[in-house]
């Protein structure tokens, strides 16, 4: 059992550990940090006034790859749901003393198994006293609720298939499963010879159905050993007293960020660019945000604003005689009118580049001011503008 949680909690820790930051103040400034970057406009000079150039960044294909692996695991997801459905619906409950009212009895060739609070076997391919030993081993798995378990590490598969530690918790939590089955059903009185037996007739090529707890789970041979040492031993338990203490310390190191104060504005900048839970709402007037509720927008949306800048920034020529060629990054705030201000260079290439990209910035139209709170706010964006001579 205890292997068990040790599965779930260990998966659990590792989704919520990025979701989770605590800020250490510190009054060092730090490197050069990026908030809301936009889309890079690239301006050229080769003849044309300028272009903007559209493109799909590596991330947005990284995104659409993603995507595209939820969507084949979620359908396959639902059609071994689909599988489970189809399996109960045509079956039969059984309505005599026989066995227990949640079992249900099939005519399909399928290795038996439990899913919920329900018992799917094909009676007429094994004797009764075999069955009575299935119930009793499928009986655990709904007792302890392993359905549950399944569950999760589908859907943890399904939204981390590209990771290839998920395949191995689902593959660990079934052996796990099977292990306190087992010990389940030798506790309940089944003479372990006989249950041993039953493991050997058990190694057929039946439909194996993955998502429940099926009862012959392709690992036969270690059941059957963990069969002769049912019971784990004192430093086997006490091994698991450190598994707490390293829980912690990763939390500690993966959730911990770094938070720097600037001497001489007094805003609080965070990697995290989550510094909106530490300010209140009198304070909305002066504070700069990265993150609010409703966030600023260019009217006419993100390519009428690449389209702004890349007709609006002349090429300096003196940087064209020089072959000066660059991204600049511009920093800059919609104010709580939707106004520009605090332009400036976060990230230059060259005077004459970072005054252009200046210029061009300062002149962006109006935008629709941010809220937090229902209030307008000031938020920061950054913008880099691509200086490019061919």
């Amino acid at each position: 059992m205890a292997n068990r949680l040790y599965l779930l909690v260990s998966a659990l820790v590792s989704i919520l550990i990025p979701w989770i930051t605590i800020s250490i103040q510190s009054s060092k400034s730090s490197a050069t940090l990026f908030y809301n970057l936009l889309e890079t406009v690239t301006i050229t000079a080769t003849g044309y006034e300028m272009q903007v150039v559209h493109t799909i960044t590596g991330w947005q294909w990284a995104s659409l790859i993603y995507l595209a692996g939820v969507v084949v695991l979620s359908l396959l997801f639902i059609v071994r749901l689909l599988q489970v459905a189809f399996i109960a619906k045509n079956g039969l409950n059984s309505s005599n003393q026989t066995y227990p009212s949640n079992v249900v009895l099939v005519d399909k060739s399928i290795i038996p198994f439990s899913f919920l609070n329900r018992i799917y076997i094909n009676g007429s391919k094994y004797s009764k006293e075999q069955v009575d030993k299935i119930i009793a081993h499928e009986l655990v798995h709904i007792r302890q609720r392993h359905t549950f378990d399944c569950l999760f590490y589908e859907l943890l598969i399904v939204l981390f298939w590209f990771h290839p530690i998920v395949y191995r918790y689902r593959k660990s939590a079934k052996e796990i499963h099977e292990f306190l089955a087992d010990q389940g059903a030798i506790q309940s009185g089944i003479q372990k010879a006989d249950y041993q037996e039953l493991l050997f007739a058990q190694a057929t090529g039946m439909k194996l159905l993955t998502l429940p707890n099926s009862f012959n789970y392709s690992l036969i041979k270690r059941r059957l050993i963990m069969l002769k040492k049912i019971k784990s031993s004192k430093w086997a338990k006490i091994r698991f007293v450190w598994v707490a203490p390293i829980l912690v310390l990763t939390f500690v190191v993966f959730a911990c960020n770094k938070a720097t104060i600037s001497e001489t504005t007094g805003n609080i900048n965070t990697e995290s660019a989550d510094i909106n839970k530490s300010v209140t709402i009198t304070e909305l007037d002066t504070t700069v945000f990265f993150i609010v509720e409703d966030m600023p927008e260019y009217l006419g949306g993100d390519s009428s604003l690449r389209e702004f800048i890349a007709q609006s920034v002349k090429y300096p020529e003196v940087a064209k005689q020089k072959g000066i060629q660059g991204r600049v990054f511009v920093q800059f705030v919609v104010n709580q009118n939707g106004g520009i201000e605090q332009v400036k260079v976060v990230r230059g290439v060259d005077p004459s580049l970072d005054e252009e990209a200046i210029r061009v910035v300062k002149g962006i139209p109006q935008w629709t001011p941010g809220k937090q709170n229902g209030k307008n706010v000031n938020v920061s964006f950054t913008i880099p503008i691509n200086f490019k001579l061919k």
